[in-house]
């Protein structure tokens, strides 16, 4: 790998983590603040919430899939202000097409925001989806963000930040 991509990766983590680190940070004095009963039961419900997304998807499991996003998204990977229909049709049309889907996650790194009513996650996504016509493979960092609602936990935004692995297909 050429020497000036390998700083620039470096550097490009090295912001990120400063910048998650800055948001993350923003408000509190020197000493972090403990956190509230709230943020603390937001956290726990947001690592079930990860796992549970992931094995939805796995099982291809539509419905299940489907309580985890609002009726519109800020964000879904390079498109803004997402319907919940836009948000289906390109799940169903990767349920319908894929022969495997393999999902995994390290665990994430959760950073939930004052009074614990959003979050956001970040994780190492490793994942596999094959079909007939090709096959993608491939390790992102993979950053979700929730906002509660009356019906639990939404995804307003799913992206990936950084591609660690591309896609082989």
């Amino acid at each position: 790998m050429n020497q000036c991509v390998g700083t620039r990766r470096i550097a490009y983590a090295v912001l990120l983590y400063l910048a998650v680190l800055v948001q993350s940070t923003a408000g509190e004095s020197q000493s972090p603040a403990t956190p509230t009963a709230a943020e603390r039961a937001a956290r726990r419900e947001l690592v079930a919430a990860v796992f549970e997304w992931i094995e939805a998807t796995n099982r291809r499991d539509f419905d299940a899939q489907r309580a985890y996003y609002p009726e519109t998204m800020e964000a879904f990977y390079l498109w803004r202000n997402v319907s919940l229909s836009a948000v289906l049709a390109e799940k169903r049309r990767v349920f319908d097409d894929a022969s495997t889907i393999d999902i995994k996650a390290d665990a994430p790194q959760i950073i939930i925001d004052s009074g614990g009513e959003s979050g956001r996650t970040y994780f190492r996504k490793t994942y596999a989806i094959e079909s007939a016509r090709r096959k993608n493979a491939g390790v992102v960092l993979q950053e979700l963000r929730w906002e509660k609602q009356r019906d639990g936990w939404k995804i307003v935004s799913e992206r990936d930040l950084r591609v660690i692995r591309p896609a082989r297909q």
